[in-house]
């Protein structure tokens, strides 16, 4: 009986342990490395994304730490990582702090209030060169391609974007104002330069950004990034009015590419299944300026398919689906309307 009983003790004592290891506290450090290295770099220097250097780390909170990990910035390059679970984002969020030998401000709860009209006046005198009239932070786009000038260290911050509000609070932003980021060149508009109620109305005048957001509009949980079309027509047929519809929608037209090409052998490529490639430069440029990782997804090819039995079939991006993982607001508008240009295309094609 002792003997079982300490069998027992041991089997008990060692899935114990098997469940520890199992529920262990995630990796900050290796999950900086995986998700947020490639554009912070190790030691938060910057690059695609803005710098994370220790002056700016001592202004903010954990909790603003938290929802921007967790929300992202949309409409710029930082991505929402909203599959991470609570305790991993907390583990990056306690690594930054490990990493800056920083600890977390501490900001008043009283209630900032300013008049949002003495602060759209402020706003156009003291902010509006860098942030923009909209505060998006200078232009258009990410910031990567011609949307800041020569002389920031970085892209100006989007104090308009969805995100951002999301994650500050009132009292971090008056704190930002007060005291400027050296870092990044934002001037200080305290001592003496802006009364405490001036910096107040500004608030009040960023705040009300959130008041002017619209939302994409939500897609259907079991809605594909590929639309699938069946052609009345044969193979040629079809792949003639493909291409006829595109050069009357002002694309140009590049060779065919065989949809297995580089695939298998030559001998042994179905040549009843082609990829046409096409493009209108003007509206690709816009594109990348407005989204530089695009270039990995270029939304410019039909795919058109014969199956055994003789029907064909037609093969889409999605646009409204696609765009929507680069967390861009101006990219899914514009994803948007080309999406209803190849719905008109697919209908040429197939009437």
């Amino acid at each position: 009986m002792t003997y079982r009983r300490s069998l027992l003790s041991c089997l008990c004592l060692a899935m114990w342990v098997a469940g520890g290891a199992a529920h262990a506290a995630p990796d900050g450090r290796e999950l900086y490395i995986e998700h947020c290295s490639a554009c912070h770099q190790m030691q938060g220097h910057g690059g695609i994304g803005l710098p994370l250097p220790n002056a700016k780390l001592r202004d903010v909170t954990d909790d603003y730490l938290f929802k921007t990990v967790r929300l992202g910035r949309p409409g710029r390059v930082m991505p929402a990582f909203q599959r991470m679970s609570d305790a991993q984002v907390h583990a990056i969020v306690k690594f930054l702090r490990e990493r800056s030998k920083t600890t977390e401000p501490t900001y008043s709860d009283a209630p900032i209030v300013g008049n949002a009209e003495q602060g759209k006046v402020l706003y156009a005198e003291h902010c509006v060169k860098c942030h923009g009239e909209d505060g998006s932070g200078e232009g258009q786009g990410t910031g990567v391609t011609g949307s800041r000038e020569r002389s920031f260290l970085v892209m100006p911050a989007s104090i308009s974007n969805s995100g951002f509000l999301q994650s500050i609070s009132d009292p971090m932003i008056h704190h930002v104002i007060e005291v400027g980021r050296k870092s990044s060149d934002m001037p200080a508009f305290g001592a003496g330069k802006l009364a405490a109620q001036e910096i107040n109305d500004l608030v009040a005048y960023v705040r009300s950004f959130e008041q002017r957001q619209v939302e994409a509009a939500a897609l259907a949980p079991d809605e594909r990034p590929t639309h699938i079309y069946e052609s009345p027509y044969d193979f040629d047929t079809t792949v003639a009015n493909v291409k006829a519809a595109l050069t009357g929608a002002n694309f140009r037209i590049f060779p065919d590419r065989l949809v297995e090409e580089g695939l298998i052998d030559e001998f042994s490529v179905n040549t009843r299944q082609i990829g046409v490639r096409f493009c209108n430069f003007n509206v690709l440029y816009g594109m990348l300026k407005t989204e530089p990782r695009l270039g990995v997804v270029l939304p410019c090819r039909i795919t058109i398919m014969e199956r055994k039995d003789g029907t064909v079939l037609l093969a889409v991006p999605n646009l409204r689906v696609v765009s929507r993982w680069f967390n861009n607001d101006e990219l899914v508008e514009m994803w948007d309307r080309m999406e209803q240009t190849f719905v008109s295309i697919i209908e040429e094609v197939t009437l």
